[in-house]
């Protein structure tokens, strides 16, 4: 029952096209069954000396059930397996639908590669199972009764000669399954394992030349390899032990039926016909013997791949919008003795508290290390916090409707990433709608709009992967770009400006501050200079906010904004006069 329910849940909505294509495979299997039962009262024909055409009737009959049975054959795996196909597309857009749900921790602690092994090489084995698997599967069921009611409708006693070994042959296949089933897992991590040390190399590829590593890396490659061969190896030696042992048993049965039934013949219990008939369908029921050990691998191959799935499946998405949408945010933002740590660990925000009026520039700043980057994921709704903490407009952050919250909020991350789009759908990717003429606002006020005219084909120039074809400050100004085109009422700019020169620093800082007046922006940096406008400054130390104020205020109180400032100041003025 529970393997019933389980490959319901595979099969889905699909469930009843594979009912229907299983009319034919009965249709195919009663067809072929019939065929040795006509052909041995052809074989008495002959004996009894029948008319030629009471033998051109039963060719004819035969013949007529054999393109039946084609027709049949085609229908069922045409039904079966194209149903499997949509399957494996449903079961990859719903994979991936809940993908895009999960929470960002998700991604902290999982591997790229291995979710990448599960989406495509695990997908190929559940289709396997609910395609191929499945119509084998309902075949042996009807095949195998079918011919043994036939057998035992003709002569009961050889066909219980007959039918000797197979008892071995289910015992085989019940202690060969158990181990597939573990082997199959295991191929399935090392081949996620070998997915994931090549993404992450590809990705690396400069680090790996830059430190002359290839070498290591290949080795390292060549280990995952020789693990995915030798978990491979056990599931072959399994089946090339198992597959000719079935075959050898079910072969003994046809031994078994010539030599019992070759007596009965001889002493006139039965007829030839009867002989022949029973020696096909004996060999006929060869057949389901290997396809069941076939169907068992494909099983088990395909549970433990739809474990694999389940496992991403029933991982906690983050909460769903189920409120209304609410009217647009308007910027307001209050924290409250905020505390925060990464799995259960050491908190790496103390009793943070602050509060923003709309309209107006925060910027939090400190050494690194000091907690900034995980404020702003934490305000930007990246990561869950208990509730009464933090409040938009007045509204808890754990009552605001998500794609609502994110919608509002223009986020720049410190990780700069481009798809491998061109440099006009990179910056439109802000705003779903954006014409040419906002894309061009946007990447002068970045600052890029020179340098991209200069890309051999402008605006329509194709980045590479992760945009690395291009300078890290120039993937810095392009997201940037990409925050500026948005119409959100409230920026998040997490140190966003670290790869750029002091002189395109300023430039760009200006052009901000023409976009955000009017609007809510928490700016994170490590240049003090850059923030010295804002209406108040957070100086963060070990997760904890030291000091506060404006830039005058901080550089009054003489603590360790402001000594950090001077040592800043005191590099700048080194490095102009070099």
């Amino acid at each position: 029952m529970k393997f019933i329910l389980f490959i319901r849940q595979v099969l889905g909505r699909h469930t009843k096209t594979v009912l229907y294509g299983s009319v034919f495979v009965l249709i195919t299997n009663i067809l072929q069954v019939l065929i040795p039962s006509l052909i041995g009262d052809a074989v008495d024909a002959l004996k009894d000396h029948f008319l030629a055409r009471d033998i051109l009737r039963i060719s004819a009959i035969i013949l007529v059930l054999e393109l039946l049975k084609c027709l049949s054959r085609f229908l069922m795996r045409y039904i079966i397996i194209g149903a499997s196909w949509h399957v494996e597309n449903d079961i990859r857009l719903k994979l991936y639908g809940h993908l895009l749900k999960l929470p960002v921790s998700f991604y902290n602690r999982s591997r790229t590669g291995d979710i990448i092994a599960r989406v495509t090489n695990d997908l190929t084995a559940v289709r396997a199972m609910a395609g191929p698997g499945v119509m084998y599967s309902i075949n042996v069921m009807f095949l195998a009764p079918a011919a043994l009611f036939f057998m035992f409708t003709k002569d009961w006693r050889i066909a219980l000669y007959g039918i000797m070994p197979f008892p071995f042959i289910a015992l085989m296949i019940y202690f060969a399954g158990k181990r597939i089933h573990v082997y199959f897992r295991s191929v399935q991590e090392s081949y996620s394992d070998i997915s994931a040390h090549i993404q992450e190399n590809l990705n690396g590829i400069r680090m790996i030349k830059a430190y002359v590593r290839e070498k290591f890396e290949l080795s390292r490659l060549r280990e995952l390899s020789q693990k995915y061969v030798m978990n491979n190896k056990k599931v072959i030696r399994l089946q090339s032990f198992y597959h000719p042992f079935i075959d050898v048993l079910a072969s003994t049965g046809v031994l078994v039926v010539l030599w019992f039934g070759g007596k009965r013949v001889i002493n006139g219990e039965t007829t030839l016909g009867v002989l022949v008939s029973m020696i096909m369908y004996i060999a006929m029921l060869v057949w389901p013997s290997i396809a069941v050990g076939w169907v068992v691998a494909v099983f088990q191959r395909g549970t433990a791949s739809m474990k694999r799935i389940n496992d991403i499946l029933e991982e906690e998405p983050e909460r769903q919008d189920e409120k209304d949408i609410l009217d647009r945010l308007k910027g307001d933002i209050r924290v409250d003795s905020l505390t925060f740590s990464y799995n259960d660990e050491k908190p790496v925000l103390k009793d943070i508290s602050f509060d923003l009026k709309a309209g107006r520039t925060l910027a939090i700043v400190g050494r690194t290390g000091s907690g900034k980057t995980t404020l702003l994921s934490l305000l930007a709704g990246l990561y869950d916090t208990p509730h009464g903490h933090i409040q938009y407009d007045g509204i808890d952050i754990t009552d605001l409707p998500l794609s609502h919250l994110r919608a509002s909020i223009a986020y720049v991350p410190q990780e700069s990433f481009l798809f491998s789009e061109s440099v006009a759908e990179n910056i439109a990717f802000g705003k779903e709608d954006a014409d040419n003429t906002e894309i061009k606002r946007a990447a002068v006020l970045a600052a890029i709009a020179g340098e991209i005219d200069e890309y051999p084909d402008g605006y329509d120039t194709m980045l590479g992967e992760r945009g690395l074809t291009v300078s890290g400050g120039q993937r810095q100004r392009l997201t940037i770009a990409r925050s500026l085109i948005s119409d959100a009422e409230i920026l998040f700019f997490d140190d966003c400006l670290s790869n750029v020169d002091t002189r395109t620093e300023m430039t760009i800082l200006d052009n901000i501050k023409t976009v955000i007046r009017g609007k809510t922006a928490v700016i994170v940096t490590h240049r003090l200079g850059a923030v010295k406008d804002a209406d108040e400054i957070l100086y963060l130390s070990g997760g904890e906010v030291i000091e506060r104020g404006n830039h005058e205020d901080l550089m009054k109180i003489g603590g360790e904004y402001a000594a950090l400032f001077d040592e800043q100041e005191t590099l700048d003025r080194m490095e102009a006069e070099k």
